[in-house]
């Protein structure tokens, strides 16, 4: 049997067994819908049980194909990184990565990228992080992203994470202001209206989220979901906003802010990688984790 037995059958297995759809395994792999049922039917007939049965308007997978995935996608994607390790990673080939990240990461990235004058053929794209938790851990899943950058720590053995950088929060307010300068007090802070940005995947405010303390209510002004609507509106306004100090101090004097001090005591935020165990060996993942980092050292 392993004589006959063809990779490219085992391949197109995993991507059904990963969708639980014919449809979405042909459209990942570029094949047309009788092309990877017939695939499929052939690895049947080779392993003398059926793989899939139909659920629903999708197929769910028989125990025999919970058995044979449990084996088979260790040993293929073992495979594929001793092919990827023969010539190691190159930036003489083109290669494209696909990195999910926040606005923050997103502002502090992009020009490091940009001047990398070593990346060669290879391009590294910034996408925008699922505000949902199952749709981020479903997309690394399905090869739609080869990692993503977290501050939050995700409950699954299936997934790694390594240590990025650590940033902080801080409080501004526009240069000029009527009673903030230079620093501000917890009465201060109370007293001011705010511009508040709200982490949509922890529901909270990101000023209560990142301090010990129970913050009480403040006066909002309004509420933003973008920190470049949020730094705008402070410098335009007396209004006063928590958020990134890193950001802040990299368009404090573009934007004429005060950058100030938090006066609670703050929790440092942690970012990470974040990949599949699947890329933990894997050499071009390896390297794209070693760049992101060096451009935080």
């Amino acid at each position: 049997m392993l004589n006959d037995l063809d990779l490219n059958l085992l391949k197109v297995f995993i991507a059904v067994y990963r969708h639980k759809s014919i449809t979405l395994a042909a459209e990942e792999m570029g094949m047309t819908q009788p092309g990877v049922s017939g695939l499929l039917k052939r690895l049947q007939q080779q392993v003398g049980s059926q793989l899939f049965v139909r659920s629903g308007r999708g197929i769910a997978p028989t125990h025999h194909a919970q058995e044979l995935i449990r084996h088979v996608e260790p040993a293929l994607i073992q495979i594929s990184n001793a092919l990827e390790s023969l010539n190691g990673f190159s930036t003489h080939h083109p290669h494209k990565f696909v990195v999910y990240t926040s606005e923050p990461v997103m502002l502090m990235l992009l020009p490091k990228i940009e001047a990398d004058v070593t990346l060669g053929n290879v391009t590294i794209e910034l996408q925008p992080t699922h505000s949902n938790e199952e749709r981020l851990l479903h997309g690394l899943n399905q090869h739609q992203a080869d990692l993503a950058i977290e501050f939050t720590e995700h409950a699954t053995n299936a997934f790694f994470t390594e240590a990025l950088f650590d940033d902080q929060i801080c409080v501004i307010a526009r240069k000029g202001h009527p009673r903030v300068s230079q620093n501000i007090t917890r009465e201060q802070f109370y007293a001011e209206r705010h511009i508040t940005l709200k982490l949509r995947r922890e529901d909270a405010y990101l000023a209560d989220y990142f301090t010990e303390e129970s913050l009480r209510d403040r006066t909002v002004a309004a509420e933003c979901t973008s920190l470049v609507s949020q730094m705008s509106m402070v410098s335009t306004s007396d209004c006063i906003a928590t958020m990134t100090a890193s950001i802040a101090k990299q368009f404090a004097d573009k934007l004429d802010i005060q950058v100030l001090k938090l006066p609670f005591t703050d929790i440092p935020i942690q970012y990470r990688l974040m990949a599949h165990n699947r890329v933990r060996k894997s050499p071009s993942n390896i390297w794209l984790r070693d760049k992101l980092k060096s451009y935080f050292e």
